[in-house]
């Protein structure tokens, strides 16, 4: 195996994965499923193995959809996915025929789409879905859509209630056609940042209770520190001792986008392949990766983010990611509200105790068993007190 940062792996190099995997395809046989999961943890290698190891009798669709900019241009998308599973067994062929021949039609790659006006949409989608019951070949079509909520944010940003509208329409069809029909929905924008947003424009539905949470956590250590060693041998890398895989693994948060960013960067350095790697020499690669102006690990992210995930409450947000951050350790939910309040006392209680859930429902914060807070990721707090140049404290303690 080669490093990969960031790239699509082959499916022998997807590792660790085989039980959220397993578990994946069981919770669908009886449900849709959301994937909650920060960015780089791996939820697009968990949905590619999905993929590839599904039952041969469930039609499983894969699309980013976070460039569609209308409800209808999500149908089109639909209709051309379906196409292949529904063309031979079922009718849809001909009413796609004849539907475009009425209406006129739109060419998407090899096919010829109704081009429909904007308000049928709704219809359209639904006498789609409606051909999946005609193939009882066919036990399950899953579509996975990731970046779903994407698409939502462009569709909202200019017909709030056109979103809306696709969320309910997408679960009355999981509810019409439970016995065949499986969504899967995921992205790198939290869907709970739409409905927010929407909630605030009259939305008052629940969208998404029908389907299963499930979260892409990092790799167990035993994993991680095992897809380092394979890196090493595979690259004819030797390591000064055995304990460095599962050490560097623990200093990466078990993130195999990490994993791959540092032996990418030890293969540059000639004097990797003359001599043993140590932990210093580990250590100095990730010190560059968290610190390089050049973001080699896009950690830029987790800051640039918070304008578009909180708006007009972004400074308190900051605020509440400083104290905490610059805390040595975990700290009470009262205490890095707290600190954070300092600059903004005008700010409700209330209000604190909503960002900081929110904060960590975006991964940001892991709460204890004990109720203490702290930084979800290890790699992601060193770059935020470097970033911001926090002074640190002990717990508790304000600085």
């Amino acid at each position: 195996m080669k490093p990969n940062p960031g790239g699509i792996l082959q499916l022998d190099d997807i590792v660790g994965r085989d039980t959220v995997v397993a578990y994946l395809q069981s919770a669908l046989d009886q449900q849709s499923i959301l994937i909650v999961a920060e960015r780089r943890t791996g939820k697009t290698h968990v949905l590619e193995k999905f993929k590839a190891t599904a039952p041969d009798n469930w039609a499983v669709i894969k699309r980013d959809i976070g460039g569609i900019r209308s409800a209808s241009e999500f149908v089109h998308y639909v209709m051309a996915d379906l196409y292949p599973h529904l063309e031979a067994k079922t009718n849809f062929r001909n009413w796609l025929q004849s539907t475009v021949e009425q209406l006129g039609g739109t060419q998407i790659g090899p096919l010829k789409l109704p081009n429909f006006a904007t308000k049928q949409w709704k219809q359209m989608l639904g006498d789609a879905i409606a051909h999946l019951d005609e193939n009882n070949a066919i036990e399950r079509v899953v579509f996975l859509w990731d970046e779903l909520p994407w698409m939502l944010e462009i569709i909202a940003k200019t017909n709030p209630q056109e979103a809306m509208e696709l969320l309910d329409t997408l679960r009355a069809l999981r509810q019409q056609h439970a016995n065949k029909l499986r969504m899967v929905f995921t992205g790198s924008l939290g869907l709970h940042h739409i409905v927010r947003r929407l909630k605030e424009q009259g939305y008052n539905n629940t969208p998404v209770n029908d389907m299963l949470s499930i979260e892409v956590e990092p790799l167990a250590l035993p994993d991680a520190a095992g897809l380092l060693e394979r890196l090493f041998i595979d690259n004819n890398l030797i390591a000064a001792t055995q304990d460095i895989f599962e050490e560097t693994a623990k200093s990466l948060d078990c993130i195999p986008f990490y994993i791959h960013h540092v032996v990418s960067a030890l293969l540059k350095n000639p004097a990797s392949l003359q001599q043993p790697i140590d932990m210093q020499t580990v250590s100095a690669v990730i010190e560059h990766g968290i610190h390089s102006s050049d973001n080699p690990w896009d950690v830029q992210h987790y800051e640039d983010r918070t304008s578009d995930y909180y708006g007009n409450q972004r400074a308190e947000c900051l605020a509440l990611l400083d104290a905490v951050a610059s805390c040595t350790g975990t700290l009470s939910i009262a205490d890095a509200i707290r600190r954070a309040k300092a600059a903004y006392p005008l700010i409700e209680q209330q209000q604190w105790i909503e960002l900081s859930r929110l904060l960590e429902r975006d991964h940001y914060f892991l709460r204890h068993a004990n109720g203490e807070i702290g930084f979800k990721f290890t790699v992601v707090k060193r770059w935020w007190v470097w970033h911001r140049s926090l002074a640190m404290g002990q717990t508790g303690a304000a600085v």
